[in-house]
């Protein structure tokens, strides 16, 4: 299996084997947990369920809480299931801690989801990088207007999906080709180099890079 739940703490630095300074984003993934399995003969595929955070039983469901009890594992807030093989699935029992050392390896470039920060109701030159009106000595109250947005006589109406002011962030936003600076395994902690998506204490899932995986797969493919 390839892939984790995790909480963003924050970003720092270290330095990598040249002495360089290096910006990393620190994700903790102590509490992710598996949950369940989605088993052939069952589902008709093969995936392990993984859970992140415990969750307080009035915030669940009734259908919700007895899954959690029959499985005989606690109840999460959150839960995401990847894809395994057949194989590997007897690797993962259920209850058990996920750590972050057997999956990830330095070096490996990864894909880092999360959701943006909220920004609140902006203009376009905040929200879509409009460039604004000429600030001369003649512009008044005018220097970050959209502009004209009519279609004149045909077809008389504003297309959809038009640049327009509007609430800006909280979007799920996945971050490629990711490099995965160091694993504390010990402290299931992974450290991505970059910034990724979302704020402090936010929910981030990562998963091996899908690009990387391609060009391989292609050069091998072509030998």
């Amino acid at each position: 299996m390839k892939g984790l739940i995790g909480k963003k703490v924050g970003m720092t630095q270290v330095f990598n084997e040249e002495g360089n300074v290096v910006p990393v984003t620190v994700i903790d993934i102590t509490s992710c947990e598996v949950i369940g399995h989605r088993t052939m003969e069952k589902d008709q595929y093969t995936a392990v369920i993984l859970g992140f955070k415990d969750a307080k039983e009035k915030h669940l469901t009734k259908p919700m809480a007895g899954s959690f009890k029959k499985a005989g594992v606690k109840a999460k807030r959150v839960i995401r299931e990847f894809r395994v093989e057949a194989a590997e699935l007897a690797n993962f029992k259920i209850g058990e801690a996920v750590n972050a050392g057997s999956l990830f390896k330095k070096g490996e470039l990864v894909d880092v989801t999360g959701i943006t920060k909220g920004r609140g109701y902006q203009g376009v030159v905040k929200r879509w990088g409009f460039r604004g009106f000429g600030q001369t000595h003649g512009t008044h109250e005018y220097r970050k207007h959209p502009g004209a947005i009519g279609q004149r006589k045909t077809p008389g109406r504003v297309y959809p999906n038009k640049k327009l002011p509007g609430h800006y962030g909280v979007e799920q936003v996945t971050t490629q080709n990711l490099t995965v600076a160091d694993v504390l395994a010990d402290k299931n902690l992974v450290l991505i180099k970059g910034g990724v998506a979302g704020h402090n204490e936010g929910l981030v899932v990562i998963k091996p890079a899908v690009k990387s995986a391609m060009r391989a797969a292609h050069k091998s493919g072509k030998k």
